[in-house]
């Protein structure tokens, strides 16, 4: 495939998608004649149903006989649904409200508008008069009586806490009120509405510094309109609460949208578009796999390789068009890839048929959302893709190469470093607190995000999956080096964990951990250490050290192959029941390409094996587990007793015979609350690791070397 041949691929797959949705579809209630996708509910259903509207009117002009004539009939049935079931209408949704007037009303609409477009010369006039009604009326809504909270009109904050940080909606909101306005330049508040849209666009992505930005953007410094950071100074953001990386590409999604749309209609484009929109890509393609997939190294709530991977898709078009990015539409073309490889897998149509098979019955409202997020992805592609200039100069480099060195963010606890051999992160502010990725960069398949790399500790009575609830981030620490970092904090566990008759128990023990990313380009090494409150008697559910995610699922045909001392173990996916298998000897390799060394502590190597699918809340994705220490059941630890004290090295591109020749010693100091390992970086290069997990600072010696190491850090040296 060639990024050329991307839209034949795109509507081949909308094709057959076509085929399953129209099984999702059902008359409206009062309206037999109209017919509706998904559930129809508010909120989710309603965007489902208009980007169903998009897909559907794309292949109308895409396809040809009876595919495109019934995708007509249904792009126009469901549109029609969506315009009488608005509030301005005289029909209700499928759970008896009117949707509209509300922060997230307009994002449907924007997503589908590509298509919708391609609808309007066959629109009857009562159609038409329908569809302005109702965008005048969202339009007037924003501009009049919008509100987030308490707060009325535009608003912004930093921290997901201040209920404030909106980057995305301020996003969609600007280019709703543009595109209305340049759509109805008659009517008397389009001047009002553009205006407005200027304010949402310099407070979508907008950072602490644009405060005092002096420069002239649409007739009115940048500081005149600033209303408040959403984004960090690197751009980091904490979207919903910890790094969100997903939410980070919805932002560039939301510029794109109404950049192409702009181009294709010959309208004024806003010159308050693309505010940093171009810092903020070069961020974001850092965070992207070569193979077109968003690394999420803040974690992900939802569904794995969904939703805002989707919305990737028009970002990279926007990002050759716009920034001239070498490598944007090779990304998207091993994007779609992807998309096609598990829409292939499925015989009914679907996209994600036989991966989320469950979800499909358990929450049809939400799985029918993610099927048409998909669908308007590929609408958006095959619509947009002819309206990009392709960039003036072919890739010098791979993409790989452009992308090498550090990214870190402080304040927010985050840090990667990436070079062609491995892809290394921390987030101490991540989805559930802790988490961390050493992969080989060309295997993205590879990487799960669920508390990876970092001990898992349950106490009875926490029922949250992903284990956020009831942990509370204490302290950390980063120091960046050429080509690596090394990072340290403290995680409080069993955080007010609700038991029986309104009882609660909380501040139950804490995880300690330090991990380093070594200069060598391939090798992490990561300490963990674990010890129970010394004035608690908590019951534990589950305790995990190490804890390597090791997804085993579509997109690696359900098959790891397992190498340690005693030869290969083949696992299968799904497994045939719950289970915890022993690895002999302190080391293993994963398919030749990811080595796993036990440096002290634990009691052993082991893969914990579930029969049901993990990966999230949504139990998205299969996932192996590799650890040091695994226990379940209810049982009750010693106060102060450690429950995990271990030191494990992550070896990436390196294969099977490589592994066990790796190098390493565990380092002994008097201080109790000091660990540390010297091990041989791949380069050949001695590297000490040195974590000080104490409330003061010490200093150890290492060979004659003495170190200072502060309270609650960690420190990384090279040694001979």
């Amino acid at each position: 495939m060639n990024f050329q041949s991307c839209p034949d691929t795109a509507v081949r797959l909308l094709e057959r998608w076509a085929r399953w949705a129209e099984t999702q579809m059902a008359a409206l209630p009062g309206a037999p004649d109209l017919r509706i996708y998904g559930s129809g509910y508010l909120h989710w259903g309603v965007q489902s149903n208009w980007n169903f509207t998009a897909a559907m009117a794309t292949l109308t002009t895409h396809s040809r006989g009876t595919v495109g004539e019934n995708a007509r009939e249904m792009a126009l049935s469901s549109l029609r649904a969506a315009l009488a079931t608005h509030v301005t209408g005289d029909l209700t949704c499928p759970d008896g409200r009117q949707w509209g007037h509300s922060w997230i009303s307009m994002l449907g609409i924007e997503r589908s508008m590509q298509g919708v477009a391609l609808l309007i010369p066959e629109l009857l006039e009562a159609d038409k008069a329908a569809l302005r009604r109702v965008l005048v009326s969202e339009a007037d809504w924003l501009l009049n009586e919008a509100r987030r909270g308490e707060h009325g009109g535009v608003c912004a904050g930093k921290w997901a806490s201040s209920r404030m940080n909106v980057p995305e909606s301020n996003m969609w909101s600007g280019a709703f009120l543009w595109r209305v306005a340049q759509m109805y330049p008659d009517e008397t508040a389009a001047e009002a509405w553009k205006e407005r849209a200027h304010e949402y666009f310099i407070n979508g992505v907008s950072v602490e510094v644009d405060a005092e930005d002096d420069s002239l953007v649409a007739g009115k410094q940048v500081r005149e309109r600033h209303v408040g950071a959403n984004f960090f100074p690197h751009y980091a953001l904490d979207h919903h609460g910890y790094l969100n990386v997903g939410y980070m590409a919805i932002c560039t999604s939301n510029a794109a949208i109404l950049h192409f749309d702009a181009k294709r209609a010959g309208w004024e484009r806003p010159q308050s578009l693309d505010h940093h929109q171009g810092d903020l890509w070069n961020v974001l393609r850092h965070m992207v796999f070569a193979d077109g997939r968003l690394a999420r190294i803040g974690g992900d709530s939802r569904v794995r390789y969904a939703y805002c991977q989707e919305y990737l898709l028009p970002s990279l078009l926007y990002a050759a068009d716009r920034f001239d990015d070498a490598h944007a539409l090779e990304l998207a073309e091993r994007r779609v890839e992807w998309i096609a490889r598990e829409a292939d897998a499925n015989a009914d149509g679907s996209f994600y048929g036989s991966r989320l098979a469950h979800l499909r019955y358990t929450n049809p409202h939400y799985y029918c959302r993610l099927e048409s997020d998909r669908a308007v992805a590929l609408a958006m592609l095959i619509n947009y893709l002819p309206q990009v200039e392709v960039p003036s100069a072919k890739p010098t480099t791979r993409f790989e190469d452009s992308v090498t060195g550090n990214w870190v963010e402080h304040e927010h606890g985050a840090v990667l470093t990436r070079s062609a051999t491995r892809f290394a992160s921390f987030s101490w502010r991540s989805h559930g607190l802790g988490q961390a990725l050493c992969v080989p960069p060309q295997e993205s398949s590879l990487a799960e995000w669920s508390r990876n790399l970092c001990p898992v500790v349950r106490f009875l009575g926490d029922d949250d999956v992903e284990g956020g609830r009831h942990r509370r981030l204490l302290r950390n620490s980063i120091t960046t080096t050429p080509g690596g970092f090394v990072t340290c904090g403290s995680i409080m566990e069993g955080v007010d964990v609700p038991v029986d008759e309104g009882g609660a128990c909380t501040n139950q023990a804490v995880s300690h951990v330090a991990f380093a990313a070594l200069p060598d380009g391939q090798t992490c090494v990561v300490i963990q250490y674990v010890v129970a409150a010394p004035d608690r008697l908590g019951y534990l559910t589950e305790l995990k050290g190490l804890h390597l995610n090791v997804p085993n699922d579509l997109f690696n045909e359900y098959r790891r192959t397992i190498t340690s001392e005693t030869g290969t173990l083949e696992l299968s996916a799904p497994a045939e029941r719950d289970e915890v298998v022993a690895v002999a000897g302190r080391w293993l390799n994963v398919d030749g390409v990811l080595g796993v060394v036990r440096i002290y502590g634990g009691d052993g190597l082991w893969l914990s094996r579930s029969e049901a699918p993990r990966g999230g809340r949504y139990r998205s994705l299969r996932v192996e587990e590799i650890c040091t220490s695994v226990r379940t059941g209810v049982w009750r630890p010693a106060p102060g007793g450690v429950l995990v004290d271990t030191a494990c090295a992550i070896l990436s591109n390196v294969d099977a015979a490589g592994t066990p020749a790796f190098e390493y010693e565990a380092l002994a100091f008097g201080e109790p609350l000091v660990r540390g390992v010297r091990v041989k970086g791949l380069d050949g290069q001695g590297y000490v690791v040195v974590a000080n997990f104490g409330d003061s600072d010490v200093t150890v010696e290492v060979s004659g070397t003495r170190m200072g190491v502060g309270a609650g850090s960690a420190t990384m040296q090279a040694i001979e």
